[in-house]
């Protein structure tokens, strides 16, 4: 039942007022009054009908009694004094006393009124249950008596803590303070509680802790820490097994749970031989697990500071070698050489181990080695190194064709050779890889082909990294040259394309830095191999008239080398100057600049191609006809006479007929049926040739000349666009002629092709009428066969399924029939073959039993034996022979006359009638 709320007043009555004389009390009400001549406060309880006086004062309205319901308390502040017999003491005006600063706590009691002075703290309160495993931590808040759950009287002192466990029901005490709940720790199996002590006493297994120091609790169960200790946290027990182990190391002296004596700082190691499982005390700490080592039959291992078992310390600085198949756990201190196990070196015949002695010893061939000595060891074989040298590398033959190599050094002498091939090489033990450090640039070269722009030279080519060690070979293109320096012998040589170049040690490729983009800028291509040519370069020239016309050129070169690539001295010439496109568009564009500074905007304009060759090439005197040199073989006329020309000697042309011409007058060259006079004039040479590198410039290419000035390009477009506007309106005018033209022609054919047209439909609508005729026709005549064709049809498919179905029926018969016959059939079969079959058993069992019991008889005799056979045979015989004897009768017989005579028997029934008798 709930408690009902203290000081609550009743809705039912009447609001307190202080002009009420005459107050109505029901049962389980009371109100206190003031007595104020007495100055003494009483309680007034109902069922009473209470009527005011003048000296008296109702304090408050009718209030309910306290109800405090089952299982609960309360807890009453400045309780009232009470006697012996739990009544209230009153003083001499009738006013309860009360304990003034006191507590009460009042449980399981009927309904009570509140005295004057008392007052309830809070609401009731229900009873705390504890439940198994659960406790509450009190405290005594003064000296007081009580006694125990034994009938035992205990004196608590105030600031006493002690517990109060379950499972109970808690009854609050005014003198106790329940500081909190606690709960029990389980503690599992392979676990325990790590305690430690707040107070110095004596544990629950009789053993005096002092305070701060710790322990261990590994019972299994629940376990529940006194006020005196702390549990500081779960400890996991350690699984150990046989792969697993652990490192301890000691904290505090102390005897640990085998009963070996440690000593601060001693660390141990704790397999499962010793214990499956392990937690640690708090006077040890546990390092590390360790895993169990297991080295087959083709590794070993090299252990660093190993430990010495009988004086149970490391061997600082002691190398000892384990070989397969073994395992074990590492000791404290023991370390593995590199951190693992290794394999076996298993060598083929290509590879080789490259040793290094750390100590003078002698080897397994018997061959004395001192420290810091190198030699080595071939394959096939199996090699363990021992602890007196190292492995320093494995070493493998590097197969190698004709354009591959290594770069080798040899460690006593330093010096360094390139090792080619076609071999397949080992290095010594003395040799070792050397590395050829080539320029960053060089690098690049060789990843893009031996050219690079400024384009690729942003490319990243970090991953295309080149093996240092090899030889450095490069592909020298066809028809290009490529220069090697070599620094120690301060010489260079050429390897014209195509051909492969592989550097020595000590050489260099020589960079080609040459000029690129339009205009030309410097180092804007690099390359190792020089181009011969024939190729093409492109550059926009600016140039300036004589009428001060400013102009961009993009003129295009053709260009090759005139070298022998044979010969070592021409192709060193290609390399004589650094950037030849460079210096030779610098030397054509001053030649150009130079001729149209003389000559005018529209002379330029007009005759640019002549200019420019002219400028370029230069000119010289010669014979010229139609604006074209005279060729050697071309017909000339002279007098009249057409004759051939076999020699032109500067200005004297000699004939075929041996005649040689000076005076030009009257001279003629006739080609195509045309006569053109042959003049004297300046035609351009064939070539520009640069004689330093043999570079040559056969033919100039005009690509565009753009106005550099504003109003000259804009004066030039205005011209241009004029002739193009007046070429367009006349090739408008022709195409709207034309155009006419082919509209008339085009009407024409139309109208034509329609009158065609009807004329074809006309035939083809009588043709159309008179198919229709036919078809209706062929209608009608088609739909009359049809249904009489139907009709005959339908009765020919009812009599075929009719016969049909006769058949069916006919053949379903016979598998019915045929399918009982078969199954009669089969049924015989098995039944015969069941009978055939049991009878074989049967056969077989009699056969069985007849070898059984002649094997059996065949034992039982060869057992007995034949002499044991023949005995029992005659001890019949001869025991009644004996039993005659002993009667002393020669012999009797007795007979009737009617059967034969037996001896035999009759001896047998004598003998057994005697042996009746005895």
């Amino acid at each position: 039942m709930p408690a009902r709320p203290a000081q609550k007043p009743d809705n039912g009555q009447a609001d307190f007022r202080s002009d009420i004389q005459v107050v109505h009390l029901k049962p389980g009400f009371y109100t206190h009054v003031l007595d104020q001549n007495a100055s003494a406060t009483i309680m007034k309880v109902g069922p009473e009908t209470f009527t005011k006086r003048e000296h008296e004062q109702i304090l408050c309205q009718p209030r309910p009694y306290i109800v405090i319901p089952p299982r609960h308390y309360c807890v009453i502040d400045n309780p009232v004094k009470r006697d012996a017999k739990g009544e209230p003491v009153l003083d001499a005006a009738g006013q309860a006393v009360i304990q003034l600063g006191e507590q009460e706590i009042r449980m399981d009691c009927l309904p009570f009124p509140l005295y004057p002075g008392e007052s309830l703290s809070g609401n009731p309160k229900p009873l705390q249950v504890l439940e198994a495993n659960t406790a509450n931590r009190v405290k005594a808040a003064r000296d007081f008596e009580e006694t125990d759950s034994e009938g035992k009287v205990v004196k608590r002192i105030a600031g006493d803590e002690w517990l109060e466990e379950g499972p109970k029901t808690y009854y609050p005490h005014v003198c106790k303070e329940v500081m909190g709940t606690i709960t029990a720790q389980f503690v599992q199996e392979n676990e325990a509680l790590k305690l430690r002590a707040v107070n110095t006493f004596v544990d629950r297994t009789g053993v005096e802790r002092k305070v701060g120091s710790e322990w261990l609790w590994s019972q299994f169960g629940t376990y529940m820490p006194s006020v005196d200790e702390t549990v500081v946290e779960v400890v996991g027990a350690e699984i150990l097994s046989e792969t697993r182990a652990i490192h301890v190391r000691c904290v505090n002296e102390f005897k640990d749970r085998f009963g070996v004596e440690r000593k601060p700082g001693d660390v141990w190691l704790v397999t499962h031989k010793e214990a499956e499982t392990y937690i640690a005390t708090p006077n040890e700490e546990m390092l590390k697990q360790i895993q169990l080592l297991v080295l087959n039959r083709k590794q070993y291992c090299t252990l660093l500071d190993p430990y010495d078992a009988t004086s149970k310390t490391n061997k600082n600085g002691v190398r000892k070698l384990i070989q397969g198949p073994t395992k074990f756990f590492l000791n404290p201190g023991e370390r593995l050489e590199d951190g693992c196990a290794k394999d076996v070196h298993v060598l083929m015949a290509d590879e080789a181990l490259l040793l290094e002695a750390l100590e003078a010893h002698t080897d397994s061939t018997g061959t004395r080695r001192e420290a810091g000595d190198l030699w080595m060891i071939s394959g096939p074989c199996e090699y363990t190194p021992p602890v007196e040298l190292r492995v320093k590398e494995r070493r493998r033959a590097m197969p190698m064709h004709a354009y591959e190599g290594v770069y080798i050094r040899c460690l006593k002498t330093g010096t360094v050779r390139a090792q080619m091939g076609p071999t397949s090489y080992m290095l010594q033990p003395e040799e070792e890889l050397w590395e050829k450090e080539l320029s960053p640039q060089i690098e690049n070269l060789l990843t893009t082909c031996g050219t690079m722009t400024a384009h690729t030279r942003k490319k990243d080519n970090k991953n295309t990294m080149r093996d240092k060690t090899r030889v450095v070979i490069y592909s020298v293109p066809h028809n290009s040259v490529c220069q090697i320096f070599d620094y120690k012998k301060k010489t260079s040589r050429c390897v014209p394309g195509p051909d492969m170049v592989c550097l020595n040690p000590d050489e260099e490729f020589t960079v080609i830095s040459l000029s690129g983009g339009k205009p030309k800028v410097p180092n804007v291509i690099k390359t190792l191999a020089c181009f011969l040519g024939p190729d093409f370069m492109t550059d926009n020239i600016r140039v300036e008239t004589a009428d001060h016309a400013r102009l961009e050129l993009q003129l295009s070169y053709n260009w090759r080398f005139e070298v022998d690539q044979h010969d070592a001295d021409e192709c060193k010439k290609v390399f004589s100057v650094p950037d030849f496109v460079g210096d030779s568009c610098k030397a054509i564009a001053s030649r150009i600049r130079g001729s149209c500074a003389g000559v005018s905007f529209d002379n330029f304009h007009k005759n640019s191609s002549s200019i420019i060759r002219h400028a370029v090439f230069g000119s010289k005197e010669t014979l010229l006809s139609g604006g074209r040199p005279v060729e050697v073989g071309s017909t000339v006329s002279v007098g009249g006479t057409e004759v051939k020309v076999a020699k032109i000697d500067g200005m004297t042309l000699e004939l075929a007929d041996g005649r040689k011409v000076s005076d030009l007058e009257g001279v003629e060259v006739v080609a195509g049926g045309e006569r053109a006079p042959v003049v004297a004039g300046k035609w351009p040479n064939s070539a520009l040739i640069f004689p330093t590198n043999g570079l040559v410039i056969n033919n100039v290419d005009i690509q565009s000349v753009e106005p550099v000035d504003q109003k000259t390009k804009d004066s030039l477009m205005k011209s241009v666009q004029l002739a193009i506007h007046i070429t367009t309106q006349g090739q408008e005018a022709q195409a709207k002629q034309r155009a006419t033209e082919e509209e008339q022609k085009a009407r024409g054919e139309l109208e034509s092709q329609l009158i065609r047209d009807k004329a074809s439909s006309e035939k083809e609508r009588m043709e159309l009428l008179r198919l229709k005729a036919e078809s209706q026709a062929i209608e009608t005549t088609g739909a009359q066969r049809a249904e009489a064709q139907a009709a005959s049809e339908a009765a020919k498919v009812e009599a075929e399924s009719m016969v049909l179905l006769a058949q069916k029926k006919a053949e379903a018969q016979k598998i019915q029939v045929m399918n009982e016959i078969d199954l009669e059939n089969t049924k015989n079969e098995c039944h015969l073959q069941q009978q055939r079959e049991l009878d074989e058993l049967e056969v077989e069992k009699a056969r069985e039993l007849a070898t059984i019991e002649s094997e059996k008889f065949k034992k039982t005799v060869t057992s007995i034996g034949k002499e044991t056979i023949k005995a029992i045979a005659q001890a019949g015989p001869e025991n009644q022979v004996r039993l005659l004897k002993a009667l002393n009768l020669q012999g009797y017989m007795v007979t009737d006359g009617s059967s034969p005579i037996n001896l035999f028997n009759t001896a047998q029934g004598m003998t057994g009638q005697a042996l009746a008798m005895h």
